[in-house]
């Protein structure tokens, strides 16, 4: 094993051993020996005093100990192609390698096992080795009996390799004699220590165990709560005898349920008295446009929420319930106009956690939120953007150590769940205030923790402000080209199954191209191609592998590598985009998220509308699928090679910076400067390899990744990136400095001081600090291109507003804008377009803006 991998092996071993302490599961471990051979000597002694041994393993190796009083339990896995949980002993061992336990040992000697270094005998796998034990009955008998072998492949293996399997049948015997003595009253497990595990689950970013953490006891669960209906008590008069001070963690919020509009009046003042109002919304859907608005929280302080049921039903949708349901009318209605005009009261700071959801959903309820300045899901974001979740339930539990409910843990799970207009208004009103009680809760806790990090601004000016742009844009959504797309999803079929055709010729064979088990057996057995990759279940035939393969020369990989391409196509977007355009509005409405990438870049899910391929004719014509309103074309925009821009200005190289200012081409630039020629002898082949060093250099590319790009030896690609160094000095001094100063501060910052924290560049490990010095040098220069086109955004949809023109943005796809324009706008939209977002910043080299317009996306891209 390589120095690298051992730290990264003892790193892995060092944490499964904080896991397990934490845990309080007992350890054995003897200096020397292998937990194999611990748990073989540990079998032999249980059964020796009369008891059974069971052995938890998914481990073949340990098949061998099988016998009377020693059973395995596999413990199977789960998620996608999930195997239940099996016990194995002497009736059904043979089910799974073909041998049984008795033969395990030579079975494994043959085989091999790459993971313990055990050689095995080339040329023989699982089913020969079980073959041969059939006929032989072992491996003595087999090597004896070897020049008899009919299969060449197994002759052969067995006639020059006989040495290497017995070698590898001493390493597979699992040792019985490890001087360990068997203890079980000092291994009893008890409870975990759950203050050890929670930290240690917030370290790892175990969200879903993290989230297992003392939910015995939650804290909803203890939530007074008061009922407020026709002449009940004054909320305000209630709320004045509560301490309104914030709290970080500690006292369990009063959730009052107000279900009368008389009621509302009181509620509405107290809010107006509160510093910040946290609200929360419970709905029939997660889509915006088809969410009914079942209930509202608000809050005024993390110990002060009220909940207001407007959508709860009785169960089942029964006509007579034990206790009626009591809804107040509809937001808008008259009854409730006190509540209306706090929601849309500009002078009334509010706060949510994923507030652009709310937002959406209380537009469509009829009601304009404004006044809207906090977001603790951004909030989170915006101190740490590099953590895997910033769901409140886990911001709860880290930051607060509070535990919350989830979804499931009130409207329950799997066939069983019901809508959350179901669910009785008092589970529903904990569950609901308690987010709201947490928003402000948060509040308190990252304010500090913004300001001393200098994230404030950040939150304030960027991220929030851009929270209004995206609602706009998901709200607005996209026209397609139905009848466009199922004419490609009718060629793609076509396409498709002539691809399996030439693939069943080629091959000489028919297989289920989407089986990996059939793939492998045909590819690795029947056309006996090198096997490049193993996985737990066999031969992989994973992208990767198939590219290698194909650039072998082998015809099949290369076919199915087109084939599961278009499959994707189909699959990801001609088949599923028309089955997203909503009914009522006749457009896709996509979800764009702030939190999805640690760079600050934007993402895009339900569906994801970032990733549609441009360049191949296929992913072209999908573009074009996607069409403006009647009356509009689109005006597309997007930021002219902005990483390499903003790498110059970083840098302060004075050839970088002089391409850019005299609008030269800089990858023509750059051939001449590597190769030692005038910029017109520049040819295209060292333009392309010019460009592919440029935005290498971006992503930290060595020698090894740049040679396989280029097609060149490792010396050329070496060679390459040196003599780009040495005409771009200033791009080494950039880098250099980056991690530099990754290591000193342990993070880098985008131009809006987006701080991106980096420990791995601090690790024991060469990969991972290797990894972490590639994350120091290309996050100011992603995060700041994020951080323009998302000023851009925001300067933007105020300029429409400003001008009063029709247009609306409706995608943003990394640096590219896409808008929809009347056609008396399209001239006056793209200048204004151009002008706003070249004017997003101010740099060392100026940003250029390509504008482009169209009927459809594609041809509107310059």
């Amino acid at each position: 094993m390589a120095e690298a991998e051992q730290q990264e092996f003892d790193q892995g071993v060092e944490r499964v051993e904080q896991l397990l302490t934490a845990l309080r599961i007992p350890l054995v471990a003897i200096d020397g020996w292998e937990a194999d051979d611990v748990i073989g000597t540990l079998a032999d002694q249980v059964t020796a005093k009369g008891w059974e041994a069971v052995i938890v393993s998914g481990d073949k190796d340990l098949y061998q100990l099988i016998r009377p009083g020693v059973v395995i339990l596999n413990p199977g896995r789960s998620g996608p192609g999930a195997v239940d949980p099996i016990w194995v002993d002497g009736t059904n061992a043979e089910v799974r390698l073909g041998v049984p336990p008795s033969q395990v040992i030579d079975y494994l000697a043959m085989v091999g096992d790459s993971a313990d270094n055990i050689p095995g005998v080339k040329g023989i796998g699982e089913k020969g080795a079980a073959e041969l034990l059939r006929t032989y009955g072992d491996l003595e008998t087999i090597l004896a009996h070897a020049d008899e072998v009919k299969n060449k492949r197994y002759r052969e293996g067995l006639q020059q390799h006989a040495d290497a399997a017995r070698l590898s049948r001493t390493l597979a015997t699992i040792q019985r004699n490890v001087p360990v003595t068997l203890a079980l009253d000092a291994w009893k497990r008890h409870a975990p220590d759950n203050e050890a595990l929670a930290k240690l689950y917030a370290e790892l970013e175990f969200t879903s165990l993290l989230r297992q953490v003392g939910t015995a006891k939650t804290l909803a669960d203890n939530m007074p709560l008061e009922v407020t209906g026709a002449g009940t008590p004054d909320p305000a008069a209630a709320a004045a005898t509560r301490d309104p001070r914030p709290a970080t963690t500690g006292a369990a919020p009063a959730v009052t349920v107000v279900d009368d509009p008389a009621a509302l009046a009181a509620l509405v003042q107290r809010l107006r008295q509160a510093p910040l109002v946290a609200f929360d919304t419970e709905t029939s859907s997660l889509r915006p446009h088809s969410a009914e608005l079942i209930g509202l929280s608000l809050a005024a302080s993390p110990t002060e929420v009220w909940y207001l049921p407007f959508g709860h039903r009785p169960p089942g949708g029964a006509l007579a319930a034990p206790a009626p349901v009591q809804n107040l009318p509809p937001i808008t209605d008259r009854a409730c106009a006190p509540l209306a005009d706090l929601l849309r009261d500009p002078a009334v700071p509010k706060a949510a956690h994923n507030l652009k959801y709310d937002h959406q959903v209380l537009r469509r309820a009829g009601i304009e939120v404004a006044g809207a300045t906090y977001d603790s899901m951004l909030a989170s974001f915006c101190l740490d953007a590099g953590r895997r979740s910033h769901a409140i339930d886990v911001l709860s539990l880290e930051h607060l150590a509070v535990p919350m409910k989830g979804y499931e843990d009130v409207a329950g799970k799997g066939k069983a769940q019901i809508p959350f207009a179901e669910v009785p208004v008092l589970a529903a009103a904990a569950y609901c205030g308690h987010d709201s009680a947490t928003v402000l809760a948060l509040h308190a806790f990252f304010a500090p923790r913004l300001a001393a990090e200098k994230a404030d601004r950040l939150l304030a000016e960027l991220e929030m402000p851009l929270v209004p742009v995206l609602v706009d844009m998901e709200w607005e959504g996209i026209r397609i080209d139905v009848p466009l797309f199922a004419r490609l999803a009718n060629e793609l079929g076509r396409d498709l199954q002539t691809l399996e055709g030439k693939i069943a010729v080629s091959a000489g064979a028919s297989v289920n191209l989407n089986s990996p088990k059939q793939l492998g057996t045909l590819l690795f057995e029947k056309l006996q191609l090198p096997i490049l990759k193993k996985t737990k279940t066999g031969a992989s035939t994973d992208a990767e592998v198939l590219e290698q393969l194909a650039e072998m020369g082998h015809e099949v990989p290369k076919l199915i590598l087109e084939y599961r391409e278009l499959q994707k196509l189909k699959s990801t977007y001609v088949d599923l985009l028309p089955v997203e355009v909503h009914p009522v509005t006749g457009r896709i409405h996509t979800s764009f998220h702030q939190t999805g990438a640690a760079t600050g870049r934007l993402s895009s899910s339900d569906p994801n509308l970032q990733n549609i391929p441009i360049r191949t004719p296929r992913g072209a014509a999908i573009r074009r699928g996607f069409i403006p309103r009647g009356g509009a074309h689109f005006v597309v925009a997007d930021y002219s090679q902005i990483e390499l821009r903003l790498l110059a200005h970083f840098s302060e190289d004075e050839s970088f910076i002089e391409a850019f200012r005299a609008g030269r081409d800089i990858h023509r630039e750059t051939a001449a400067l590597i190769f030692g020629v005038a910029e017109e002898q520049v040819t295209g082949e060292q333009r392309a390899r010019a460009k592919t060093i440029n935005f290498g250099t971006i992503y930290g590319q060595g020698p090894f990744a740049l040679s396989k790009q280029l097609g060149i030896t490792q010396d050329e690609a070496k060679a390459f990136i040196e003599a780009y160094f040495a005409r771009f000095p200033g791009v080494r001094g950039y880098l250099d400095r980056m991690v530099q100063q990754a290591r000193e501060l342990g993070y880098v910052e985008t131009l809006s001081g987006r701080r991106r924290y980096i420990p791995e560049i601090k690790d024991k490990s060469f990969n991972i600090r290797s990894f972490g010095e590639r994350i120091a040098t290309n996050s100011p220069l992603q995060g700041s291109a994020a951080d323009l086109i998302k000023r851009g955004m925001i300067l933007l949809h105020a300029a429409l507003a400003a001008e009063r023109l029709q247009a609306k943005i409706l995608l943003q796809v990394h640096d590219e804008l896409v808008l929809e324009a009347p056609l008396d706008e399209v001239d006056r939209v793209s200048a204004l377009v151009k002008h706003t977002m070249e004017s997003a910043a101010t740099l060392r080299v100026p940003l250029v803006v390509s504008v482009g317009v169209g009927d459809n996306w594609l041809d509107a891209k310059h």
